[in-house]
């Protein structure tokens, strides 16, 4: 998928005159798509990371909007982590001696984890500082093989791998200190991991577990059949879509169906997607009401209930080379308004399926902003976004809203990255 946008990238710098903008001042000629007479949403300010990606690279934000995020350098074979301020000036930046890491960083309670991949390990940094407080080498330890999945939630880190053929969770303190560690009775894989309180969710495709904390021990609480991975459909792109938790505790999981899962393990009910999502790779956004939002092939986002009657489908295509794509989510705000950063645009939604705005080529935004990647919200209803081909951070000046603290608003669930309600 992402060779793909990397190709029509390339396509559309061939084929489309850029038109160049200037930074934060009023000077970037933005024309708003929803016929709001808003031109406020300027390009505040660009950092030059210097790293290249194709990974879709999802920031972590404190409360104080300071920003964190890592990305694997090709060039190196190391892994760089950043933080910025709101404002866009570097705080710290470090060099980690590893290979891959994940666009989920973490903050939580006042420090930054980085999972990486080869080795396996997570990296614990200091949030103001940028010190390094404590690493773990999975791959030495345990012999991990697999990009852990990151969990925290209860004042506890929870990693997901494990070898060629079992899967394991790893439970740590704050200070990188072993809980316990015990083995899962999916195979090597883990597709998705979600926390709620002293629960922990995931799923390897065919089974949904829960398990629960208990202190220095966590034991199995049930397990739901919800889908026979052997019949899966060869058209679906599986990937290791996130797995959000509604306001009830309904945990919610999209793979050629949406299926919804009680707290007690009862299956709420399946939806139905068909063949229109069949190449998606949306995530699945919840709404402080239980409404879901998910794109289609096309890239429309759709909204429908939780008993699956569509609500709106938008249609905001600009054209047959550039068309917004929503690769994984959407973010909403607490308004109800939608963000999303695609192939050369970045496109707003209101709360009823309509166009808020866009700023792409068709609105003379021109094309040097490249493919943007999901965005994040600050609390100040700006927009931060990564730009991992063009190597660089770009703050938007958004709507004044923050994220949403109902449902699910974002891929990894908060501010933070925590994956955990």
């Amino acid at each position: 998928m992402m060779k793909m946008r990397s190709l029509l990238t390339m396509i559309v710098m061939t084929l489309t005159v850029s038109l160049f903008l200037s930074s934060c001042g009023g000077k970037d000629p933005i024309i708003p798509g929803g016929g709001n007479g808003d031109n406020g949403h300027e390009n505040c300010w660009t950092y030059e990371i210097g790293v290249y990606s194709l990974n879709d690279i999802t920031p972590a934000l404190d409360e104080s909007d300071n920003i964190y995020l890592s990305m694997a350098d090709m060039e190196t074979n190391s892994v760089v982590v950043v933080s910025l301020d709101k404002d866009g000036n570097e705080r710290w930046k470090n060099t980690i001696e590893a290979t891959g890491s994940t666009s989920d960083v973490a903050f939580y309670n006042g420090k930054v984890f980085v999972p990486v991949s080869d080795p396996v390990g997570v990296y614990c940094y200091d949030a103001a500082s940028g010190s390094l407080l404590w690493n773990r080498n999975l791959t030495d330890d345990y012999d991990f093989i697999y990009m852990p999945q990151l969990v925290i939630t209860n004042n506890k880190i929870y990693l997901f791998s494990g070898q060629t053929f079992y899967a394991f969770l790893l439970s740590l303190d704050l200070d990188g200190n072993e809980l316990y560690v015990k083995q899962l009775p999916s195979d090597g894989t883990v597709m998705a991991a979600v926390g709620n309180g002293n629960n922990l969710y995931f799923n390897d495709g065919d089974y949904l577990y829960c398990y629960t904390d208990n202190g220095n021990v966590i034991d199995s609480t049930w397990a739901v059949h919800y889908y026979d991975s052997k019949f899966k459909s060869t058209e679906f792109i599986s990937p290791f879509l996130s797995m959000p938790i509604d306001n009830d505790g309904n945990i919610y999981i999209r793979e050629e169906k949406i299926w919804i899962v009680s707290p007690q393990g009862t299956l709420i009910r399946t939806i139905e997607l068909g063949n229109s999502f069949d190449r998606s790779t949306s995530d699945i956004l919840l709404s402080g009401d239980g409404d879901i939002f998910i794109a289609n092939n096309d890239g429309n986002l759709i909204k429908m209930s939780n008993d699956g009657t569509v609500i709106w489908t938008t249609d905001i295509h600009d054209g047959i080379i550039v068309n917004p794509f929503f690769s994984r989510a959407a973010i909403i705000s607490d308004n109800g308004t939608m963000y999303d950063g695609q192939t050369f645009g970045l496109y707003s939604v209101k709360d009823d399926g309509t166009l808020n705005w866009k700023m792409n080529s068709e609105t003379g935004a021109g094309i040097e902003f490249g493919n943007l990647h999901p965005p994040v919200l600050t609390h100040d209803g700006n927009l931060i976004i990564v730009s991992g081909e063009q190597k660089k951070v770009r703050c938007f000046k958004g709507d004044g809203h923050k994220l949403a603290t109902s449902g699910w608003p974002k891929m990894y669930g908060n501010y933070g990255n925590t994956n955990a309600k």
